[in-house]
C-alpha cells in the first residue's frame, strides 16, 4: 500500500500531469485571455480571430525564412541532374513548400472537425477553431525549427 501511495504522489508531482499537453485542443491561453478581457462574446471572438491571424502570419514568416535558409545552406548541385543550375536547396525547398501547403490544409480540416463537435451554430464554434489552429501552428513551428535551417 505504501508503494502505491508513493507512486501516486510521484505521478501527481510530475510536470507532465499538469502540462499544456493535457489541455483540450480547443483550449489555450489565447482563448482564456480573449474571454477574460473582452466585454462580450462578439469582442472575444474578434480578439481570438485577430490572434489566429497573427499566428498564421508568424508561421508564414517562419516558413519563408526557412525556405531562404534551406536554399542558402544547400547550394550544391543535384546529383545526376540535367539542369546544371538546379541546387539541392531548390529541390529541398520545393518539397518543403509543398509539405507546408498540405499541412495547412490538414490544420484547417482538422480544426473544422474539432469545432464541429460543439455544433456549427454554437457561439464558440469559430473561437474553438481559431484556438485549435493557434495550438497547431505553435507545435508546427517547433517542428520546422527542428530542421535547424537557420544554422549556417
Amino acid at each position: 500500500m505504501k508503494k502505491m501511495t508513493i507512486f501516486f504522489l510521484i505521478m501527481m508531482a510530475s510536470p507532465a500531469v499538469f502540462s499544456a499537453d493535457n489541455r483540450d485542443i480547443s483550449e489555450g491561453p489565447e482563448i482564456d485571455s480573449c474571454w477574460r478581457n473582452q466585454q462580450d462574446r462578439g469582442q472575444a471572438a474578434t480578439c481570438l480571430h485577430e490572434l489566429n491571424d497573427k499566428s498564421n502570419k508568424s508561421l508564414d514568416l517562419l516558413i519563408e525564412k526557412t525556405v531562404k535558409q534551406i536554399k542558402k545552406n544547400n547550394t550544391g548541385p543535384v546529383y545526376k541532374s540535367n539542369d546544371a543550375e538546379l541546387t539541392i536547396g531548390d529541390v529541398f525547398s520545393k518539397h518543403f513548400l509543398e509539405s507546408q501547403q498540405s499541412w495547412k490544409s490538414y490544420r484547417n480540416d482538422f480544426c473544422l472537425g474539432v469545432g464541429s463537435q460543439i455544433g456549427e451554430d454554437a457561439y464558440d464554434y469559430w473561437p474553438s477553431i481559431y484556438q485549435c489552429q493557434i495550438n497547431l501552428n505553435r507545435r508546427h513551428a517547433e517542428e520546422i525549427k527542428m530542421l535547424h535551417a537557420d544554422e549556417e
